[in-house]
């Protein structure tokens, strides 16, 4: 059976760097933030997230949460009797509370909450803890002031799911993927 995984974390936390030495030893198939089927994924890596703050309306948002939606439930609906694979979420659509404006979204973080209940959700979370001095070292993408923010709401989140694990990823990212590989071996096999 398909084992869906999702990393959560700040900028700099290391999701990338983790996410590649999984490629290494997993057949995986890799997405960011959410499935595409009917288009082509034309996402760039966005340098500055925050430089821009015209949010959608709420209309737009609301629609824009709903689309989503319908994409992981179809996406889940096909992928889920799929046997032996592993899917990789770099991003998930539940990092929305965490960081609204990333994705211009302006909706009420109560609406937020209670829309995403309806996301299936990943058998894994898999949350990155890093010191904000050292997230913002590594990327400087957002203020660090939004770093410190943003490390504390991933650990409030992890609190909130029973299926994730917390890694910290510091130092060398070395034993942290060392971790990460015992962990899914142990839990997921190797595919």
């Amino acid at each position: 059976m398909v084992k869906i995984i999702s990393f959560m974390g700040v900028d700099g936390s290391g999701k990338s760097t983790l996410i590649q030495k999984l490629k290494k030893q997993f057949k995986i198939k890799y997405l960011h933030l959410r499935p595409y089927f009917f288009i082509t994924d034309k996402r760039t890596i966005i340098k500055n997230p925050h430089k821009k703050k015209n949010l959608h309306s709420t209309f737009v948002s609301f629609v824009k949460l709903i689309m989503w939606l319908f994409m992981y439930k179809f996406f889940f609906y096909i992928n889920k009797k799929k046997v032996g694979k592993l899917i990789i979420f770099d991003r998930y659509a539940h990092d929305i509370l965490i960081d609204p404006i990333r994705y211009k979204l302006k909706l009420p973080k109560h609406i937020l909450e209670k829309i995403l209940t309806f996301f299936p959700e990943p058998d894994l979370w898999i949350i990155l803890n890093v010191n904000p001095k050292i997230a913002y070292k590594r990327k400087k993408e957002i203020s660090f002031k939004e770093t410190s923010r943003q490390t504390r709401e991933y650990l409030k989140f992890a609190k909130t799911k029973k299926n994730s694990i917390v890694i910290m990823t510091n130092k060398n990212l070395k034993k942290s993927t060392l971790i990460l590989l015992k962990y899914i071996k142990k839990h997921y096999g190797n595919n």
